[in-house]
């Protein structure tokens, strides 16, 4: 983008009015390049915008002067004269649809993350000198890590989902349920379970082990287990769990710490059968009495006149 600094316009503008004032380009191609591109902006904005406004359509022709700058500029590399070589031999759509395809490249790593970018975020104005490429660079960046967090995401749920693998597209809703399915696995790894799932006796055997063990105990515990859970990972999974630091277990630990009603507290961070649950949270009466009233539960269900 070095002519584009320098003469304060986008490189795509440069082009077109150095190759039009050197003659490079003849006034038939200028006239069919302006048709183009207007025509182009304008069906971007009917597909993408409300076109009653005319600063929507506007902003039609920022798209298309950012999605055509970013596949003219991956074309040439930067280089001008390769650059009025293309257009003039190749035509402006030719470097539309190079644009448009990196623009996809999005799609096709992490069709979620695609769907969360609206394509205004390629819109670039007349006299804006950034380089694009850095732009969709860093989205790229951002859709790699998108798709390694659904990777992850159900790698780690098909061993600890208490229930129905049920993907969401909300990255931070997976971010939350990642860490429960990681709080279970060290729950379980505390007492010594090979389980990836709790049972009531279980659950039981891990409540009893939580409010009678010193706190220190088990937050040394709790280290150990770290290094015996990433140990079970692949090297890409405890890569990127350290990065986004869900294998801290900052919230377990501060529970325990805490000692301020551990039972109740761990519970509400752990991936629970609807079993568990419910008699945690309600068990009719309420209280969790690992099934001690069951034939009681079971006549409350049942009709008076049985």
């Amino acid at each position: 983008m070095r002519i584009a600094e320098l003469r304060n316009h986008p490189f795509l503008l440069l082009v077109l009015k150095d190759g039009e004032s050197e003659g490079y380009f003849s006034p038939e191609l200028v006239h069919k390049i302006k048709q183009q591109l207007v025509d182009m902006s304008l069906r971007i904005a009917s597909d993408n915008l409300s076109i009653i406004y005319a600063d929507q359509i506007n902003k039609g022709c920022e798209i298309v002067l950012g999605i055509t700058n970013l596949g003219l500029l991956d074309l040439c590399d930067n280089d001008a004269d390769k650059a009025k070589e293309i257009i003039k031999t190749q035509g402006i759509v030719y470097c539309f649809r190079a644009g448009w395809a990196k623009y996809a490249q999005l799609k096709k790593i992490s069709p979620s993350y695609f769907e969360s970018i609206s394509i205004t975020t390629y819109a670039l104005a007349i006299s804006d000198t950034s380089d694009i490429r850095v732009l969709h660079a860093s989205l790229m960046k951002e859709g790699y890590k998108s798709a390694k967090l659904l990777d992850v995401y159900k790698n780690i749920a098909a061993s600890y989902c208490a229930s129905t693998i049920l993907v969401d597209n909300d990255e931070d809703v997976l971010l939350y349920e990642l860490q429960r399915f990681l709080n279970t696995a060290m729950a379980l790894l505390l007492i010594d379970s090979d389980r990836k799932m709790f049972t009531s006796s279980l659950y039981q055997e891990f409540n009893t082990y939580l409010i009678s063990t010193d706190k220190d105990v088990l937050l040394e515990k709790i280290e150990t287990c770290i290094v015996k859970l990433t140990g079970q990972l692949s090297v890409l999974t405890k890569s990127y769990l350290q990065e986004i630091a869900l294998l801290d277990f900052s919230e377990f630990k501060n529970i325990i710490a805490q000692q301020i009603d551990v039972a109740i507290h761990i519970q509400e961070i752990l991936e629970l059968p609807i079993t568990i649950a419910n008699e945690l949270h309600d068990d009719f009466e309420g209280g969790y009495d690992f099934h001690a009233d069951d034939e009681d539960d079971l006549a409350y269900l049942m009709p008076d006149d049985r």
